[in-house]
């Protein structure tokens, strides 16, 4: 039973996650007619690591490219989240059925955290070293800690 309950939290926080990463998206151009950045999400990052225009310009395309890859894999979280919630209220507490859901979800979250691993280090490629290191340092430590640990522990 503590391990249903492990895997089930494990589940319900890769969704959080899933949900974060989606929200963090924008569907709007990089620049507003008034020079702001329509990008507010990528504000901090051309504040706090003191981006040139150019490192800002490359660091909005990548993300813009990494957009539908995030959405997608958002989707496919909130879909395996249903499911799971599906099964675990029809049943009895670990099914066949469930179990498969949840195998498949924790699979979904190394595809989420792989995806993201990668689009950091990509994004780190346009920085200078310096900025590339502490950029990694800041980002890498919040996708490694998705880990998906039930409420309480």
């Amino acid at each position: 039973m503590k391990r249903g309950l492990w895997i089930l939290g494990a589940a319900l926080a890769a969704g959080v996650v899933g949900f974060a990463l989606m929200r963090c998206q924008s569907t709007a151009p990089m620049m507003a007619s008034d020079g702001a950045s329509l990008l507010p999400e990528l504000e901090w990052l051309r504040h706090e690591f003191d981006l040139t225009e150019a490192q800002f310009a490359q660091t909005s395309e990548l993300h813009l490219a990494y957009r539908p890859t995030c959405e997608a894999l958002c989707n496919r979280v909130m879909t395996s989240q249903e499911r799971i919630k599906e099964l675990v209220k029809a049943g009895p507490p670990i099914t066949p059925e469930l179990e498969a859901a949840l195998k498949v979800h924790a699979a979904l979250h190394v595809e989420c955290q792989t995806a993201m691993i990668n689009h950091l280090h990509r994004t780190a490629e346009v920085l200078s070293p310096e900025q590339a290191k502490r950029y990694l340092d800041t980002m890498l430590p919040h996708v490694i800690e998705m880990e998906m640990e039930p409420a309480g522990h």
